[in-house]
């Protein structure tokens, strides 16, 4: 974790990557930030920057979580936070990195996807959010208010929301493919500058994207059974009719109760019995 304060009073904020730690462009976009601001090309006006390598044991070794079944973006729950932690490497980090995100103007946290995807904005879709999100190259917003995601409040974003602040989550794109990784420091620089936290480079033009917004209404579990899809595996925000048979869990079938798409494949090899395997979200703007 590097701090990096400016001269004058202004916007706290932290930037995460590698909160999964084989996720490479959340990774990279931290290191080359430090760089720049190290090497002194970039220098902090105002405020307070907090770069994050989230999950530093993943990242050692190149995995997701230090285990299959601990994931550290889904420890930052009122509940979790509330008691001690426990005695994985995630919960102890989720306790290290939650007075930093409370105190958060600010949060964006970088991920990328196990299977390929255009890149999205799963975080809330509100004015407040946009002005910050707006910077990046993505076009889609998945918003999730019921949090179908964990089940309850327990992503960074959501955990910064609550808190007061404005969470923003990024998924870049796929894990294994790091060529928008100078975009997505670009986006990242862009929000510096329009915070006032540095000198914007050149005339600053905000951008006037329009989005397409879905929100999340179904996780799809991993039973016993397992899962088949009825036609190829399929990339996120592939779309489903009402009355569709999407897959089969053994013989019973998982059928699209409405219009929608498919949110968050996760690559099979991911899979864990009782965890999830996709979601569904339906388009709402």
């Amino acid at each position: 974790m590097w701090q990096i304060s400016g001269d004058l009073p202004g916007t706290r904020m932290a930037v995460l990557g590698g909160v999964h730690g084989d996720e490479e462009t959340g990774i990279g976009c931290i290191r080359s930030l430090y760089d720049l601001f190290a090497s002194d090309q970039k220098k902090l006006k105002c405020g307070k920057l907090t770069l994050i390598l989230g999950n530093v044991e993943a990242i050692k070794i190149g995995k997701r979580g230090t285990s299959p079944e601990h994931n550290l973006n889904r420890m930052f729950s009122d509940r979790h936070l509330a008691g001690p932690a426990l005695d994985f490497y995630e919960s102890r980090r989720a306790h290290e990195l939650a007075p930093v995100l409370r105190s958060a103007d600010v949060s964006i946290d970088i991920h990328s996807t196990s299977v390929p995807t255009v890149p999205f904005l799963p975080c809330a879709y509100s004015p407040r959010h946009e002005k910050v999100y707006r910077w990046f190259d993505a076009d889609i917003v998945l918003s999730d208010p019921d949090f179908i995601l964990g089940g309850f409040r327990s992503t960074t974003d959501e955990y910064v929301d609550h808190c007061g602040g404005i969470g923003i989550c990024f998924e870049t794109g796929y894990a294994k493919d790091t060529s928008r990784l100078p975009a997505v420091i670009g986006g990242i620089l862009n929000i510096l500058a329009d915070q006032r936290m540095i000198e914007a480079s050149g005339h600053l033009k905000p951008p006037r994207p329009t989005y397409r917004v879905y929100q999340l209404t179904k996780k799809i579990i991993l039973t016993d059974a397992g899962f088949s899809f009825v036609k190829d595996f399929p990339q996120s925000f592939h779309k489903v009719e009402k009355g569709e048979v999407i897959g089969y869990h053994g013989r019973i079938p998982e059928i699209a109760s409405e219009d929608g798409v498919i949110a968050f494949p996760r690559a099979a090899d991911q899979w864990i019995k009782g965890h999830d395997i996709f979601f569904l979200a339906r388009k709402i703007k």
